[in-house]
């Protein structure tokens, strides 16, 4: 694990240790956590080490979409208190009942690099959750967590515009390909969250997962998924099947999808399809 600092008051980690990235904003009485990863032990350090470096305690964590490399550390922060969308908390039901069982969660400790790093794992709900836009203000200091979709409906950003550091959470793969699959993923969505991000005044953007940029590879993207969508529109316009339409998707060059991952693509692909024309 490293933690990087990413200015005075904003640590992060993005090496993927932790799977999913998380960040930690130092407000003037408090620290607010975001996202909190997939590596109990990691988390439960990286919370450790900012309250001991900083001489504050963690009060908040927000939560940027319910996937598990993004919410199985929420135990380190029981006694804080965590803040999501409504979406995201519903899905997060969902998932505890259907999905985050413990056979399911024994293959991942399989799976793993690390096999104790799901150890005593206990799924934790928010305890407060907000339909849009929700605020924290600490003396002089915001931080804005807004609602977005796009690859999921839930998903929502967090922003310090006294920072200028933006947590995008999975709107964001640096330098890979995005996962686009989920049920709720919509690419429309998509390019209005990734233009909203570009019209705010940031100086570090800090993705779900790779590492922290400025804005260039966020018009990159944002570049892939407007060509994505007019194509896709051009070829549902003149008639041309799912499959024709698909293989013409898949020539737009960006960059590849991580290593093991490589059906992510054409998984994204069908479902940005499907939203076109639904």
């Amino acid at each position: 694990m490293s933690i990087e600092k990413v200015k005075e008051n904003v640590y992060a980690i993005t090496d993927g240790s932790t799977r999913g990235n998380v960040t930690a904003y130092v407000l003037p009485t408090q620290i607010v956590f975001v996202d909190s990863g997939m590596n109990i032990p990691l988390i439960k350090k990286f919370r450790e080490h900012i309250e001991q470096e900083t001489g504050k305690k963690a009060s908040v964590l927000l939560i940027t979409h319910e996937h598990g490399d993004h919410v199985f550390g929420n135990q380190i922060f029981k006694d804080c208190e965590i803040i999501t969308s409504e979406f995201t908390h519903e899905e997060m039901i969902v998932s505890k009942e259907k999905n985050w069982t413990p056979e399911s969660i024994e293959e991942w400790k399989k799976n793993a690099e690390d096999p104790s790093s799901l150890d005593g794992l206990e799924i934790v709900l928010a305890t407060k959750t907000f339909a849009d836009e929700y605020e924290i203000v600490d003396g002089d200091v915001k931080v804005i967590a807004k609602r977005t979709g796009g690859h999921t409906e839930g998903s929502s950003y967090v922003y310090c515009p006294n920072y200028k550091v933006l947590f995008a959470g999975d709107n964001l793969f640096n330098h890979q390909f995005p996962w686009g699959g989920p049920p709720s993923a919509n690419p429309i969505k998509w390019v209005a969250a990734m233009k909203e991000y570009l019209s705010l005044d940031v100086e570090h953007y800090i993705p779900g997962h790779g590492q922290i940029s400025n804005e260039e590879p966020l018009k990159e993207f944002l570049d892939y998924l407007e060509k994505v969508i007019s194509l896709m529109k051009e070829q549902i316009a003149a008639g041309k099947t799912e499959e024709e339409t698909l293989e013409e998707a898949e020539k737009i060059e960006y960059y590849p999808p991580r290593e093991g991952r490589e059906q992510w693509k054409i998984a994204t692909l069908k479902k940005w399809y499907e939203v076109l024309t639904s």
